[in-house]
């Protein structure tokens, strides 16, 4: 044990935090030296522009918020007149404002990145903070800091690891703040505020807020108070979500749309949703597709996937080895959970499904299904021993 400012400070945390920290500043200069190709083949580097993950597009994106701005009042004109054509969607203006303030580009990428090395090591040691709290073992400590997928999304600068942080705080701020005071319900509302200009998933935080915020308000404590509480509560965020929908219902259809010729395991949505099997009865064809659909994606959400280009196996493997650990922790979330963890969960994933199953859109969540993956593979320990006893 360490002691700091007083206080006992557990040695394998600690040991934990300097192995996050060094790896993650090794790979950011070693990277500058030999940069890490991408899936289409490309170099990621702090001193290379990402040219992955819809950078260009948030690149035009920034150009319309801070020079065409007066383009987006036509491109909703033209939406909701029913005049798709050209598909103009905008993104949330918070990150193109990122890369507006850093002027991040061909010839001025270090500043940004620099911070994403900043970013990524700050929300690494938070959750391991959380996860020795929570009783994790120190194995799982190590594991948690070399998690490949985050050391991914530092290099790739991206809304991925800022959502992450913003989901973060809103897990840590809901469900482990236990007082329910202002300044709390102010964090919160900050927090989703800030979702909200960054990704079009806030709206999946929205609608778990509201729900959870009802059913412990309004069903459960059934008094006056707690229902007008509750009512207008829900009000509240049905106004907010009908503000943030209209504003993203252009970037929702496109990306439905689009989702659509995204295939799984060499096989389109279109073709699971008609059946893979024809030459079986319908209701088994159906049956098994439809659920050979949610596995498929279920395991390209988790990483256990083919590459989408032509990446080297080492890679795959390394980007495959998280997925033993976040699945696990999926399903018991599912099955398992407190009722208000698995709700969380079931709304964050809810849009995903509709669209694009990939592993980056779990990022923000990957801490909380690994922390849940720790208590499935206790369990499935546990058994595996219990059935040793017994047959022994």
């Amino acid at each position: 044990m360490l002691r700091l400012g007083g206080k006992l400070f557990p040695l394998h945390l600690a040991m934990a935090f300097l192995i996050a920290a060094v790896s993650r500043t090794a790979l950011f200069f070693g990277s500058m030296l030999v940069p890490v190709p991408n899936e289409a083949g490309l170099p990621i580097s702090p001193l290379t522009a990402n040219t992955a993950l819809d950078l260009a597009y948030y690149q035009w994106a920034r150009e319309m918020y801070f020079g065409e701005a007066h383009m987006i009042v036509d491109h909703f004109v033209r939406f909701f007149s029913g005049n798709l054509n050209g598909n103009f969607f905008l993104p949330g203006p918070l990150f193109p404002s990122v890369l507006h303030i850093f002027d991040y580009g061909d010839g001025n990428t270090l500043l940004l990145s620099a911070f994403y090395l900043l970013l990524s090591t700050a929300l690494v040691a938070i959750w391991l903070w959380w996860f020795n709290r929570n009783g994790a073992a120190p194995i799982w400590l190590y594991l948690f800091a070399l998690l490949p997928t985050p050391y991914w999304f530092m290099l790739n600068v991206s809304t991925d690891l800022l959502f992450a942080v913003v989901v973060g705080a809103f897990w840590l701020l809901w469900f482990h703040i236990k007082a329910r005071s202002l300044r709390r319900m102010i964090s919160v509302a900050a927090v989703i505020v800030v979702a909200a200009l960054l990704r079009p998933n806030a709206l999946s935080l929205l609608l778990f807020l509201c729900v959870d915020v009802l059913i412990w308000e309004f069903a459960l404590k059934q008094g006056r108070q707690a229902r007008r509480r509750g009512m207008f509560f829900a009000a509240l965020v049905a106004s907010i979500f009908i503000l943030i929908g209209t504003l993203y219902a252009p970037y929702f259809h496109a990306v439905v749309s689009g989702s659509v010729a995204i295939g799984y395991f060499g096989y389109l949505p279109r073709q699971y949703l008609e059946g893979l099997w024809p030459d079986l009865p319908v209701a088994l064809n159906l049956g098994f597709s439809w659920f050979g659909l949610v596995a498929a994606k279920l395991l390209y959400l988790t990483g256990l996937r083919p590459s989408f280009g032509d990446t080297a196996l080492p890679f795959v493997i390394l980007r495959m080895l998280p997925g033993a650990i976040v699945l696990p922790g999926l399903i018991w979330s599912l099955l398992r959970a407190e009722w208000r963890e698995r709700l969380f969960v079931v709304f964050f994933l809810a849009p995903i499904f509709l669209g694009v199953a990939q592993d980056r859109y779990l990022l923000p969540i990957q801490p909380v299904l690994f922390y849940y993956g720790i208590c499935a593979w206790r369990e499935i320990v546990g058994y595996y021993r219990k059935f040793r006893i017994r047959t022994a």
